[in-house]
């Protein structure tokens, strides 16, 4: 039930004061579903460098900011975003890329000893 809400959303707003990884927000890239987050979300670097969706600061203000830059985004660069945000995920959070990114990491640190 979760998948298809995200999948019939336009876009996932999460104007968080502090989450730390941000597991929702995982799930909206998943299917291809732009996301609206606050800088407090702990992957909002991401998201940001992918141009998987917009990021603004946790207050009021940015919350309004987040949602009007979507209003106002046009067709075409909302189609991109979408496929930006399925990259993301499959670059970065697909359960797969990560046991490698960790496979790596940890034979570094090895190699470094």
């Amino acid at each position: 039930m979760k998948q298809g809400a995200f999948a019939s959303a336009e876009a996932f707003v999460l104007p968080s004061h502090q989450e730390n990884f941000g597991i929702s927000v995982v799930e909206a890239l998943a299917v291809s579903v732009p996301v609206l987050i606050s800088n407090r979300v702990n992957i909002w670097r991401e998201i940001e460098a992918d141009r998987a969706g917009y990021v603004e600061s946790d207050d009021l203000a940015g919350t309004t900011r987040l949602v009007q830059r979507w209003i106002d985004t046009a067709p075409a660069e909302r189609e991109m975003i979408r496929q930006n945000a399925r990259r993301c995920f499959e670059q970065r959070f697909e359960i797969n890329r990560a046991v490698d990114s960790l496979l790596q990491i940890l034979n570094e640190t090895l190699i470094a000893q």
